[in-house]
């Protein structure tokens, strides 16, 4: 699926649960995906593996020991850099694309890379509002993506998308671009779930394209994928 198609389903995700009270169980299905390509598989198993081996001590190194629910850019950025200051160091000059520009930073213990991108133009090569966004890479694999000022071209009924959120995944490619293709699935606690929400395997009963689906995406997949920040 490409960016833009993604962004669609997204956004029609959203907007049908704004426009209808439903509440769910979220259950494991939303963990399931149909259809995995064998990429992807490869990198589901990789993941497996970290999250096995994964023992929590006083060395911030994966993105599953950084806590993004409801908390500030600054204080996951604290969080990353253990609170040093200067830790980030520009590691090359500003790249230009066709929507926007990035700056790279690198970590004097190897330990994460930042990147800071911003978007100035639609996928369609329409100007928009710039926003910006915020990556942390760590050396598994593992990213941390941000939106401290959310999306300034989100449509006005999708609130959840204009107000600061953040997103964890995983890369298909550890080594590989921050682009929606190298992107493998997203990341919930050290779990990991089908990148967008057409890859859900949904429970019993419920039919895509129907509003009780999309609601349940919606409640589901999307707070759990985008998840509100700190502002």
């Amino acid at each position: 699926m490409t960016a833009p198609r993604f962004t669609r389903l997204l956004a029609c995700t959203l907007l049908a649960l704004s426009s209808q009270a439903f509440s769910y169980e979220c259950g494991d299905s939303l963990f399931i995906a149909k259809d995995t390509p064998p990429a992807v598989l490869d990198a589901k198993g990789r993941f497996e593996n970290l999250t096995k081996t994964f023992v929590a001590d006083n060395v911030v190194d994966s993105i599953f020991e950084v806590t993004i629910a409801g908390k500030s850019p600054e204080e996951v950025e604290k969080t990353v850099t253990a609170g040093q200051p200067g830790y980030f160091k520009a590691t090359q000059q500003a790249q230009f694309f066709m929507d926007g520009f990035s700056q790279e930073y690198g970590s004097p213990d190897g330990r994460w890379k930042k990147t800071v991108k911003v978007t100035t133009h639609s996928p369609k090569g329409a100007p928009i509002v710039p926003y910006l966004q915020l990556f942390y890479e760590d050396k598994f694999g593992g990213v941390i993506r941000l939106k401290p000022n959310g999306n300034s071209d989100a449509p006005k009924q999708l609130t959840h998308l204009k107000h600061a959120h953040g997103t964890k995944y995983y890369k298909l490619n550890p080594t590989g671009d921050l682009s929606f293709e190298n992107e493998a699935f997203k990341v919930d606690e050290m779990k990991a779930l089908p990148k967008s929400p057409n890859q859900v395997q949904l429970p019993a009963g419920l039919a895509y394209g129907t509003p009780d689906a999309e609601a349940f995406l919606g409640q589901c997949w999307t707070y759990k994928t985008h998840v509100p920040l700190a502002e």
